[in-house]
């Protein structure tokens, strides 16, 4: 299992290639359903729902979208299930669009809510759209627009399913919006992002010396795990909180660094491991300040801040603080960023539980395909 999950960290250039193949081929018509709805005022908000990380996958359209003056909605499959699924059907769902994401379409909290709203009126069904990666599947048969991630299968935990799954996401929002295939240039950004994700996995010396310019400093010997960034990079953090306690076992919290500040930063002491993401110059005027504080004021134990913006000489000196690591990418658009973010910590978890002598990519508890609710 352990060569296992490696050889599918490295596999997600190829992944994503195809998935990218498949949009730009068969999957685009349904693309441009889905705009089309929006454009034409059939559909005015739109649902993210799903489980784990195919929840977590949501945050991306959800920034690209909101800002955009589209409503975006975003739903835990179970307690959407459970707890706030409308008791009233009448036109609970006008106008809505629900996108149901789950890699296996089997999940049992997917198969129930499938069961919940095909079960409304037809008069007052919302449009649902599956995006899975089994064309075979309940939530395949049960929708009535289907977008296929259009990868291999994946046997340990999420890698590739979750990258490939932002990718159509990330897609799907761009083309509501009207930036996708009417742009060459959209194009190109996932080309550029697909070339640097394979010059850096398919080259070895290139992972080991990831591994030993972070962990050398950052250290492995990390307990609780600390993941603070804004805006689209919240993506990463959330689904990088969840891959750490899935591969190195141990607990880790996400967090927005302004909600940080009302309660998690009292947690603070000089043991504390954090990780901190900068994916736009925006983002990074705000954290600055954020990390000058904890430098010069408050506590820590050591930093990783992964960002793709380039430093100013005042930021270049407080970065040259001993305990803060700095690991730079180059993929600039800040949305896709977040597959270039998640990839590089798969690989730091990865060698954090190898070093730790548990197997990565291993489950203990749960299983790949969660059936039952």
């Amino acid at each position: 299992m352990k060569d296992d999950f490696l050889k599918e960290i490295k596999s997600q250039p190829q992944a994503l290639k195809e998935t990218f193949d498949y949009i730009l081929g068969e999957g685009k018509p349904q693309f441009l359903i889905l705009r089309d709805f929006i454009k034409k005022g059939g559909i005015t908000k739109l649902i993210f729902t799903g489980m784990g990380s195919s929840f977590i996958s949501s945050y991306l359209p959800y920034y690209i979208l909101n800002q955009y003056g589209i409503a975006v909605e975003m739903r835990e499959a179970g307690e959407f299930l459970f707890n706030t699924f409308p008791k009233i059907k009448q036109n609970c769902f006008k106008d809505t669009g629900i996108i149901i994401i789950s890699q296996s379409g089997e999940s049992g909290e997917i198969r129930e809510l499938l069961r919940e709203i095909n079960a409304i009126p037809i008069e007052f069904k919302p449009l649902t759209v599956g995006m899975t990666n089994n064309p075979d599947s309940y939530l395949a048969y049960m929708t009535e627009l289907q977008i296929y991630m259009n990868f291999d299968k994946e046997v340990s935990v999420t890698s590739k399913s979750y990258v490939c799954t932002l990718l159509l996401l990330y897609v799907m929002a761009k083309t509501i919006i009207g930036e996708f295939f009417t742009n060459e240039e959209e194009n190109k950004r996932v080309e550029h992002l697909i070339s640097e994700l394979e010059l850096l996995l398919q080259d070895q010396n290139q992972i080991n010396k990831l591994w030993n310019d972070i962990l050398t400093s950052f250290g492995d010997n990390i307990e609780f795990l600390e993941i603070l960034s804004r805006g689209s990079s919240l993506t990463t953090a959330h689904q990088a909180a969840l891959n750490f306690k899935e591969i190195v076992k141990s607990y880790s919290e996400a967090s927005s660094i302004s909600h940080f500040r009302h309660g998690g930063i009292e947690c603070l002491k000089d043991t504390t491991s954090l990780i901190i993401l900068s994916s736009d110059k925006e983002n990074l005027n705000l954290n600055i300040p954020f990390i000058d504080n904890i430098v010069n004021k408050w506590t820590f134990g050591k930093i990783l801040h992964i960002t793709n913006q380039e430093f100013d000489n005042e930021v270049v000196k407080l970065h040259k603080n001993p305990k803060i690591i700095t690991y730079n990418h180059t993929i600039s658009d800040p949305h896709l960023a977040s597959i270039m973010e998640i990839i590089i910590l798969q690989l730091i978890f990865y060698k954090i539980a190898e070093r730790k002598g548990i197997e990565p990519g291993a489950f203990i508890y749960s299983q790949k395909v969660t059936k039952d609710i």
